[in-house]
């Protein structure tokens, strides 16, 4: 209840600012969708469930900015995760909690904030970041399994690494026509040892006319500081005409001690079938090595339906196949059960922005 109380102060108090100041802004999306899964349970049983965050994360938050003059602006954001189909939420503002100030040296924002992995990738994901936890790229590619990748950086496993606490990213202004250079770093804040639990990254991203291409590189140490995971993703998105834009998609990590090594390689494209259809497929290939071997195929047909600039309908189909039905396989298979060597997602829902 004191828990409740405090939330509910915390909202109406940025209410009162929200109506002082026309430069906050209550943001958010609700997505809700019906699933259906086969294999998940070593006996083939299927499953159906209603599902958050389908076509994109369900979410809610706060943004604002205020004019410093000369062209400095300063800015917030704070965002947190929504679970549309039970109304409930994980931390308040879990999603993102920054501040800080921009203008015309670039972008410098202080707080919990997602990595450059996720950054660089979310611009050319093959299948537009839907079905976002099993989407391979963010799952993998930009680090998003408590189990896998929790234990490094600065959450030093209390969630994955996607979002860094403790954090500073800096985006400098555009240069040579199109192409953005970002640091970030976050401190592990670990007494004695500057180095455990830290999080070093950089990227570029080039964005001109058709053509957008990223790239990033992270470094992410445990607790002990003598365990390192290095991070790449690269990607590419092209628009061949109005109609048709292709993506493709890397990323690759390695821990130093155990060789343990996943890669995802994506690709994809969009079909503007009609004013507001859209249909989209896409192919990842996850492959695990170093300390076991492993290996998926994931494809993906997803439809959406545009009622406006702000609400979609969408329907989805997902077929994996992996390498074997042992767990080294099936553990990087994400949508089928222990035990099974494929699995089938058919999902269906509506998505709403605010």
């Amino acid at each position: 209840m004191k828990k409740s109380l405090i939330a509910f102060a915390v909202l109406g108090a940025f209410a009162s600012v929200a109506s002082a100041q026309s430069s906050v802004v209550l943001y958010g999306v609700v997505d809700l969708n019906t699933t259906y899964l086969s294999n998940q349970t070593a006996t083939g049983g299927k499953k159906m469930s209603m599902d958050s965050s389908g076509l994109s994360s369900s979410r809610w938050g706060f943004k604002g900015s205020e004019d410093l003059g000369n062209g400095l602006k300063a800015n917030f954001q704070l965002e947190s995760s929504l679970n549309a189909d039970t109304g409930t939420a994980g931390s308040l503002f879990d999603r993102v909690a920054t501040v800080g100030l921009s203008g015309s040296l670039g972008t410098v924002n202080a707080g919990r904030q997602t990595n450059l992995a996720y950054d660089t990738l979310v611009q050319v994901d093959p299948i537009g970041v839907a079905h976002v936890g099993t989407n391979p790229n963010i799952v993998f590619g930009a680090l998003n399994n408590t189990n896998l990748y929790g234990p490094f950086g600065t959450s030093v496993g209390a969630s994955s690494a996607t979002r860094q606490n403790n954090s500073i990213k800096y985006a400098a202004p555009s240069v040579l026509g199109g192409i953005v250079f970002s640091g970030m770093y976050g401190f592990g804040e670990k007494a004695g040892d500057a180095q455990a639990s830290t999080y070093m990254g950089t990227s570029a991203t080039f964005s001109q006319g058709d053509l957008t291409a990223v790239f990033s590189y992270s470094q992410l140490r445990d607790a002990t500081s003598n365990v390192t995971l290095r991070a790449y993703t690269g990607g590419a998105k092209f628009a061949v005409n109005s109609d048709i834009a292709i993506k493709v998609t890397y990323a690759d990590n390695e821990v130093n001690t155990t060789g343990r090594d996943i890669s995802v390689f994506g690709v994809g494209a969009d079909f503007a079938v009609a004013p507001a259809t859209t249909l989209t497929t896409g192919y990842y290939n996850t492959r695990r090595s170093g300390d076991v071997k492993g290996k998926v195929d994931t494809f993906v047909v997803l439809g959406k339906y545009a009622f406006s600039k702000r609400t979609a309908a969408y329907a989805s189909f997902t077929y994996a196949k992996a390498g074997s039905a042992l767990a080294k396989d099936t553990d990087i298979g994400l949508i089928m059960g222990a035990g099974n060597r494929s699995g089938v997602r058919t999902s269906f829902g509506v998505n709403h922005a605010f």
